[in-house]
């Protein structure tokens, strides 16, 4: 496949799953927010492949249903896997890791639409910041 050719995938190298690094992404991590999604993000310079990690969040506080967290842990993912391009381009192109734990704060379900736009937000603030403070 060449090159040139993005995949919207995500896959498992892409999710951030170590215990020890979700600990210290929550303990030292920064913060952009929106109306709906928090967005906590850790740079490191441990370089490796890929050079963004991601956490997806849905706290049973917020949405007591089951089939809801995981209908939003689902609309998040989707929002993510085809926004996710500019971001890595961003971290690759410095050299530095970057970890993300996007986490829903809203009180119920919102549709894909509004996820999308939230996300793309989010993200883009993100890139936003790492231009203005590569370290």
């Amino acid at each position: 496949m060449p090159d040139s050719v993005t995949r919207n995938t995500f896959r498992k190298p892409e999710k951030l799953c170590s215990q020890v690094n979700i600990d210290k992404l929550f303990s030292e991590g920064k913060v952009l927010a929106s109306s709906q999604f928090r967005l906590i993000y850790l740079e490191t310079e441990l370089s490796g492949k890929p050079s963004v990690k991601v956490l997806i969040a849905v706290p049973k506080k917020k949405l007591k249903l089951a089939v809801s967290r995981n209908r939003m842990k689902r609309l998040i993912r989707e929002a993510y896997r085809n926004g996710k391009h500019n971001l890595l381009e961003a971290y690759t192109k410095s050299g530095i890791h970057c970890e993300i734990a996007i986490v829903f704060t809203g009180k119920k379900c919102i549709s894909q639409q509004e996820t999308n736009a939230a996300i793309n937000d989010l993200l883009n603030r993100l890139i936003r910041t790492h231009e203005k403070n590569p370290e």
